[in-house]
C-alpha cells in the first residue's frame, strides 16, 4: 500500500499524515483486540472462580491435616519410646515372676514332703504356747490379787457394823466402810457448817486415801479411767480428759465454799470406782453408785478380780459397755444430798460426753508450787 501523499511504500519514509492514519487504525484495532481480551478474560475468571476457590480450600486443608500428622508422628514416636520402657519393665516382671513361681514350687515341695511331720510340730508348740499364756495370765492374775489384797491392808479398807443401826443382821446396809480408820458419809451430804472443820478435815483425808487407792488398783489391773485424778494434798481435783467435754477441774478436796463442785468432783471420782467395778465384773445398782468406800471395797474383793483390764489399757479402748450416765448420776447425788436444784451445775455441758482416758498423777500445781506432793504409785501417761 502506498502512501496517498508521498505514494511510498516505505513507511518508515511515510508523511506524518499517514503515519497519523496508520496510528489511529492501529489503536482502533488495538482497542477492539483488548475489549476482547477483556470479554475472554471475564469468561475465565467466571468459569474458574469456583474451581479455584475450591482448590484453595482443598490445599488450606491439606496443610491442617499436615500440621495433625507431624504432631501425630511425634506423638507416635514417644508411645514407640514408651512402649519399649514398657516391654523391658514387663521382661523384668516376668524374669522376677519366673523366679517367684520357682521358689513357691520349692516351697510347696519341700511343705509337702515335710508335711506329716511338721504338722504336730506346729500343733504342739501351739499348745505349748497356749499353755504358757495361760500359766502366764493365772500368775498375773494371781499377782493382782495379792497386790491389791495388799491395798486393803495399807489403807485398811474394811467393812464395820454401823453402831447407830438397831439390825441384828449384817446386810451391807447396815454397815459402814472404813479407810484408814475414817469414813465418809453414806449420803453426799457434805454442805458443813463453817464450824465443822475437824469434820471437813476427815473427809479430805479419806478422800485422799480412797484417789490413792483408786490409783494403784487402776494401775494394778491395767485399767485406763474415764475421769483423771490428780492427787496434789488439799489441791486434789478431778478433770475431763476428751475433746468435747466441758466439765473442767472439780475439787476433790472440801472447805466451807465449795460444797456444790465438791460433789461434782466426788461425782467423776465415783465415777471412776463404778467403772472399775464394771470391770472386775461388779455390777454396781445406780442407787448405790455414790456409797464410795462401799463400791471400793466391792471391786477389792470381786470374785473375778485381775482376769480382765490389762487388755482395755493396751488398747486404749474404753468399755461402751459401761452405760452409767454422768449427769444422771450428779442428779442423783445431789437429790441424796438435799440440794437437788443445783441445776446451774447440771447445765455445764456434760450431757452425751465420751470420756476414757488414763488415771494420771501430776504433782505440778497451776502456780507451779509443787510443795504438796503425795507421791504412792507412779504416773499412767504411757
Amino acid at each position: 500500500m502506498e502512501c496517498q501523499i508521498c505514494h511510498n511504500y516505505q513507511y518508515q519514509f511515510c508523511c506524518a499524515n499517514c503515519l497519523r492514519e496508520r496510528l489511529r487504525v492501529y489503536n482502533n484495532e488495538l482497542k477492539q483486540i483488548t475489549q476482547v481480551k477483556q470479554r475472554k478474560v471475564e469468561k475465565s475468571d467466571k468459569f474458574l472462580t469456583g474451581p479455584l476457590r475450591k482448590y484453595q480450600m482443598c490445599l488450606a486443608e491439606k496443610q491442617n491435616k499436615d500440621q495433625k500428622l507431624n504432631k501425630l508422628e511425634i506423638e507416635i514416636s514417644k508411645k514407640k519410646e514408651e512402649i519399649a520402657r514398657d516391654r523391658q519393665e514387663i521382661d523384668i516382671l516376668r524374669r522376677n515372676l519366673q523366679t517367684r513361681r520357682q521358689i513357691l514350687q520349692e516351697s510347696f515341695t519341700y511343705f509337702k514332703k515335710f508335711k506329716s511331720d511338721q504338722k504336730p510340730l506346729i500343733i504342739r508348740d501351739t499348745e505349748n504356747t497356749k499353755e504358757k499364756w495361760r500359766t502366764v495370765h493365772q500368775v498375773l492374775t494371781h499377782s493382782r490379787k495379792v497386790l491389791i489384797g495388799e491395798l486393803l491392808s495399807l489403807f485398811d479398807l474394811k467393812k464395820v457394823p454401823d453402831p447407830l443401826s438397831s439390825s441384828p443382821t449384817n446386810n451391807d446396809d447396815d454397815c459402814e466402810y472404813m479407810i484408814a480408820g475414817m469414813t465418809l458419809p453414806k449420803k453426799p451430804d457434805y454442805f458443813i457448817c463453817p464450824d465443822e472443820k475437824i469434820k471437813i478435815d476427815e473427809i479430805n483425808a479419806a478422800v485422799g486415801h480412797v484417789i490413792h487407792m483408786v490409783g494403784l488398783i487402776a494401775h494394778y489391773l491395767g485399767v485406763k479411767l474415764p475421769f483423771i485424778l490428780i492427787s496434789k494434798g488439799s489441791k486434789s481435783y478431778a478433770k475431763d480428759s476428751m475433746p468435747g467435754i466441758s466439765i473442767g477441774k472439780k475439787p476433790l478436796s472440801l472447805d466451807n465454799h465449795n460444797s456444790e463442785v465438791f460433789i461434782v468432783g466426788m461425782a467423776m471420782l465415783n465415777y471412776n470406782i463404778a467403772y472399775l467395778c464394771h470391770t472386775q465384773g461388779v455390777d454396781i445398782p445406780f442407787h448405790k453408785v455414790p456409797n464410795t468406800l462401799q463400791n471400793l471395797y466391792y471391786c477389792c474383793r470381786a470374785p473375778n478380780l485381775g482376769r480382765s483390764g490389762h487388755l482395755t489399757a493396751l488398747n486404749r479402748i474404753f468399755d461402751r459397755s459401761f452405760g452409767l450416765d454422768f449427769e444422771q448420776l450428779l442428779r442423783l447425788m445431789f437429790a441424796q444430798s438435799g440440794n437437788d436444784t443445783k441445776d446451774g451445775i447440771l447445765r455445764n455441758n456434760i450431757t452425751g460426753a465420751t470420756i476414757p482416758d488414763y488415771f494420771e498423777e501430776d504433782f505440778e500445781d497451776d502456780n507451779g508450787n509443787d510443795s504438796e506432793n503425795w507421791v504412792i504409785c507412779d504416773s499412767l501417761d504411757s
